[in-house]
């Protein structure tokens, strides 16, 4: 244990001091702007960061999330795939600091990198801490335990801020006087991204919690929207400055939007008391749409975008409409158990929401202009933005898909005894989903605490059914086998009938001088074996289609007499002394 313990103290000290050996890349130098762009020279990317970001992205967009879920679950594979997924990640960014090519100014992308140094160290530390069993029913634990969990849940939101800064950064945009817009279009369009998530988290695993809760979807939809709208009201106008402007078309247009979230926010929480569902949000989300849809931009190409985005919208907020009125007619989602699935148009909303984020977030004024004057055309964007939206809703839905699955077959396994799930991973347990809140799934005593690591206990419950599924599949073999070869069947049951010849012969062998009682106990345990092999070779004969054998004894030496088999032994004489005994 103390080994172990001082093992685990060496990794987060060299965790530790890796931030101070990647800070003095000579490209990440701390610099003060603004700068118009953020490269310091016109060289295209080269092959190392090329694998930055395709190695950043499997680690940030797939492998976290998943080891989120497998954390949430309880599964067993969360500290090994967490553990894959650091180091992976920490040899991605040592490529970030090692490439050629284009080189930067110091970004948001490598500021935030340096929080997140610390914030994978804070997370490894608490999970070694909890693997390390110390302090166990303690509130130090209890702390550790709530905090390891809020951390590990918020791995996808941190991620995809700091691919979004990524992207910005190799693109080299959003610096000097464009940092308001990108800000604004990045923060809308990953809003619209994180709504589709959590409609998706509804429709799979939701529906207890709201039935418990009593609260519809749109509720809590309505309370989103309306604190939004107050917000954006009061912050797309110097509304609060002490020399107030006049208001320009943008302003106008925004400040609108503003205060039809925060009105029809209102109006939709009104209507969805006690769990009524209204399509107060679906119409919001249409005319937000319906706006964008004729938002004026400077370049064609930029208006076609915001077009698609404003269709997008107002696609999503007519299939929500028909979706509660037609497809649910009013009812809530129903839970997803057995072959009880979400139907399929309920993932049109999620999707369009999903395509609308990814194309809001594409749409600044930067991207617009060098995406135009590359040649390519607006229905080949769209393609891509298309594309870019499949594949985020593809990784989306497989999170749920895992969760699922690791929750139906980690309940199984613990109710047959063979689970060894982890108990520190996020202090929840693995039927504790939304779904099903107050239930707790079986743990077998042996699963509560032990002195074994988890793999050995593992091991120790699937090692004898392992062994014992071997052997009977070996005898399954020979026994088939037997069958198949005549001549190895003929000498197999020969042999079984020498065994029995054996058994005779060893008693028929006794001296007549021994004593009765002894000879009666001898007697007793050769028949119990002779029978066993007799009922062996009844099954054996039964199985080739050949006449059963009568008793026990050899073929040489039984004999029918009366209603008892003479077969060289006392049982046949006893019962003649009583009958002989009876007739006196």
């Amino acid at each position: 244990m103390g080994a172990r313990r001082l093992l685990c103290f060496a990794l987060v000290l060299a965790a530790a001091s890796l931030p101070r050996i990647v800070s003095a890349h000579e490209h990440h130098e701390v610099e003060t702007g603004p700068y118009e762009h953020n490269f310091t020279n016109d060289e295209p990317l080269d092959g190392t960061i090329k694998w930055h970001i395709a190695m950043q992205i499997l680690c940030w967009g797939i492998l976290f999330p998943a080891g989120m879920v497998l954390g949430i679950t309880r599964s067993r594979f969360h500290v090994p795939l967490q553990s894959l997924t650091v180091a992976l990640s920490l040899a991605g960014n040592s490529l970030g600091h090692h490439h050629g090519g284009r080189s930067f100014h110091m970004t948001a992308h490598a500021h935030f990198a340096g929080y997140l140094w610390w914030y994978m160290i804070s997370q490894t530390a608490m999970g070694i801490f909890l693997k390390l069993h110390v302090l166990e029913g303690t509130v130090v634990r209890r702390s550790v335990v709530f905090a390891h969990g809020i951390v590990g849940k918020s791995f996808p939101v941190v991620g995809w801020t700091q691919m979004i800064f990524g992207g910005i950064a190799a693109l080299g945009f959003c610096f000097n006087d464009h940092v308001g817009q990108c800000a604004a279009h990045f923060i809308m369009g990953s809003a619209f991204i994180a709504y589709a998530v959590i409609l998706i988290m509804m429709m799979r695993v939701g529906a207890g919690f709201l039935r418990r809760k009593q609260m519809s979807q749109e509720y809590l939809d309505s309370w989103v929207i309306m604190l939004w709208g107050i917000v954006n009201t009061f912050t797309e106008h110097n509304f609060l400055s002490p020399h107030p402007t006049g208001w320009s078309h943008k302003d106008m247009q925004h400040v609108s939007l503003g205060v039809l979230w925060w009105a029809g926010g209102a109006l939709g929480i009104w209507i969805g008391r006690n769990g009524k569902r209204n399509v107060v949000p679906a119409v919001i989300i249409g005319m937000t749409g319906y706006a964008m849809a004729n938002h004026g931009q400077h370049l064609e190409f930029s208006t076609d975008i915001h077009r698609l985005f404003g269709w997008a919208l107002m696609a999503a907020g007519l299939t929500r409409i028909i979706e509660i009125c037609f497809v649910l007619r009013d009812e809530p989602t129903p839970a997803v158990e057995g072959t009880v699935r979400p139907k399929a148009f309920q993932h049109l909303t999620p999707f369009l929401l999903v395509l609308s984020g990814l194309t809001f977030l594409s749409a600044t004024e930067e991207q617009m202009a060098w995406i135009a004057g590359s040649g390519m055309d607006s229905t080949t964007y769209a393609n891509i933005l298309f594309s870019g939206s499949f594949a985020i809703y593809l990784v989306g839905v497989a999170m749920f898909d895992l969760y699922e699955y690791q929750t139906r077959h980690s309940t199984t396994a613990a109710a047959v005894g063979i689970a060894a799930n982890d108990a520190d991973v996020e202090g929840a347990a693995a039927a504790d989903s939304l779904d099903d809140e107050d239930s707790e799934p079986y743990r077998p005593a042996s699963l509560m605490r032990s002195d074994s690591p988890p793999p050995l206990r593992v091991l120790g419950f699937a090692l004898p059914t392992f062994l014992a599924r071997a052997a009977d599949f070996a005898r399954r073999l020979e026994a088939r086998g037997r069958r198949g070869d005549p001549s190895t069947s003929a000498r197999s049951a020969g042999g079984r009938r020498g065994h029995v010849r054996r058994e005779t012969e060893e008693y028929e062998s006794l001296p007549l001088t021994q004593g009765r009682e002894s000879a009666d106990v001898r007697q007793e345990d050769i028949l119990a074996d002779a029978g066993a092999a007799n009922e062996a070779l009844e099954m054996q004969a039964r199985r080739q289609g050949g006449p059963a054998r009568s008793g026990p004894g050899s073929d040489d030496t039984v004999f029918e007499l009366g209603q008892c088999e003479d077969d060289g032994g006392d049982a046949y004489w006893e019962e003649k002394e009583v009958d002989a005994g009876r007739r006196g």
